[in-house]
């Protein structure tokens, strides 16, 4: 008896065989997944729904890379992308597809995580909280310079390329202003000596652009990041702002002269105004540094704390607040807990979180410099006062002692933000049955992006 054509067996594809198939998801970093017989293939772009033709890059123990070169069948979900850069750059891996089933895709996939890592059966339906509107809505770029001195570039990195950048001439995710911003930079450094710094070699003098807006301020702030080095041409430059880019309240010279390539370092030199800007969220004002923290889609945040405080219920009883940072969440909790305490391991942050609080009249929160498991273990059972304990963990999560130890103070409810899915339903996990995942909101923090932001209120169980 012959064997049914959809039963018989795919021989794996090799680097350089082209393949047609449909495209049935998309997974980490915007890719697509589909499948050759039983093999699956991450395609460097696709839709859900697209029929593509794709060539295999590279394989793995488990799949194939694939980079799609013909969209065959296009996805019922495709749009036509509003940026002349999109397909080049690196950011907005999901700008072709309507937002509605960006927000859709985004729910399911943190649905499947929680079955399927997480182990729940019984999860609750997830509160969706959309980006109105689903544009412009970031208040801080870091732009990368690359090329050569032939060919400068200052922009974004293109796809899969973080040694290099392209010069970009507009961006949909934040203030139109950043492209004037880049564009005025790049052509006054494009044509002089100074050198775009190489990521790999750790040759070169410039690193990054730095631009920051306070949407409820109007403060913009730039930040030109270099390497240790003179710089005979600083007072040009601060000149050229201050004439081409009026609106800019603040502008500074940072120095980064580690190996890491990051957009941080020390202020070599303030070139004009206060040398950071201010933000409103509700009714607190935050002063953010240049090189600090804070949430970089404002209208969202909003959103985001008011839904912990609705979780938290903190009338009138006292709230322990982790990983609390500059405190922004400490001070939302504020305004109905009896008192909050803050727990945060940089001593920067807590002085900003203690000035955030002087600043804005709030006397019921008190911030402690500590890590968090240490705070935690130095607690007497007796004297832990805090049925309510917010947490807002850097993006890997818990570490397993801190949930042990979290899990032994026992308090009534806890309300974990997460900007990492995995890691929240991980945490969840390691948990094991001490509390019961009661609400969940999933806050659409940056659309266009495969990621999502999770607010999670846990209700310690009967045991």
């Amino acid at each position: 008896m012959e064997t049914p054509p959809d039963e018989k067996r795919v021989s794996t594809p090799r680097r350089g065989d082209v393949v047609d198939m449909t495209i049935d998801d998309w997974g980490d970093r915007g890719r697509g997944i589909g499948r050759v017989g039983r093999i699956v293939v991450l395609t460097d772009r696709g839709l859900p729904g697209d029929v593509v033709r794709a060539r295999i890059t590279r394989r793995h123990r488990r799949h194939l890379d694939a980079a799609v070169e013909e969209i065959l069948t296009s996805s019922p979900h495709r749009v036509d992308a509003p940026c002349r850069h999109f397909g080049h750059c690196g950011g907005c891996r999901l700008l072709d597809c309507g937002y509605e089933h960006q927000l859709a895709d985004k729910v399911r996939h943190l649905r499947e995580q929680l079955h399927r890592i997480g182990k729940l059966e019984d999860v609750p339906s997830i509160d969706v909280i959309p980006c109105e509107p689903p544009f412009r809505y970031r208040n801080k770029m870091e732009f990368s310079f690359g090329g050569s001195a032939d060919q400068f570039h200052l922009g974004l990195h293109p796809r899969e390329n973080f040694r290099d950048a392209f010069n970009l001439e507009e961006c949909h995710l934040t203030d139109e202003r950043a492209a004037v911003i880049v564009g005025t930079i790049r052509r006054f450094l494009e044509n002089g000596p100074e050198t775009p710094h190489d990521p790999l070699t750790h040759v070169g003098f410039l690193r990054f652009l730095v631009v920051r807006f306070g949407r409820h301020t109007d403060d913009v702030l730039v930040n030109l990041v270099t390497t240790d080095e003179d710089w005979p041409r600083a007072d040009e430059f601060a000149a050229c702002i201050t004439s081409e880019l009026p609106f800019v309240t603040t502008a500074l010279w940072t120095v980064n002269s580690g190996r890491a390539n990051i957009a941080s370092g020390t202020v070599r030199r303030l070139f004009f105004g206060p040398g950071n800007l201010h933000e409103k969220l509700g009714p607190f004002e935050f002063e953010i540094a240049a090189g600090g923290f804070f949430q970089t889609n404002t209208a969202q945040t909003e959103r985001l704390f008011a839904r912990v405080i609705e979780y938290a219920e903190p009338d009138a009883h006292p709230v322990l607040d982790l990983y609390s940072g500059a405190g922004a969440i400490s001070l939302f909790l504020s305004q109905s807990a009896a008192e909050v305490t803050g727990v945060e391991s940089y001593a920067e942050s807590v002085e900003a979180a203690t000035r955030n609080a002087e600043h804005n009249g709030v006397s019921n929160c008190r911030f402690v410099c500590s890590d968090t498991l240490e705070f935690l273990r130095g607690l007497p059972p007796e004297g832990f006062v805090w049925p309510t304990i917010v947490l807002d963990p850097p993006r890997a999560g818990l570490h397993p002692k801190v949930i042990k130890a979290l899990v032994g103070a026992k308090p009534r409810r806890c309300v974990y933000v997460s900007c990492n899915t995995g890691a929240l339903v991980r945490d969840l996990a390691l948990c094991g049955g001490a509390f019961r995942l009661a609400k969940l909101s999933a806050v659409d923090m940056f659309p266009h992006t495969p990621h999502i932001e999770a607010v999670a209120l846990l209700e310690r169980s009967g045991e």
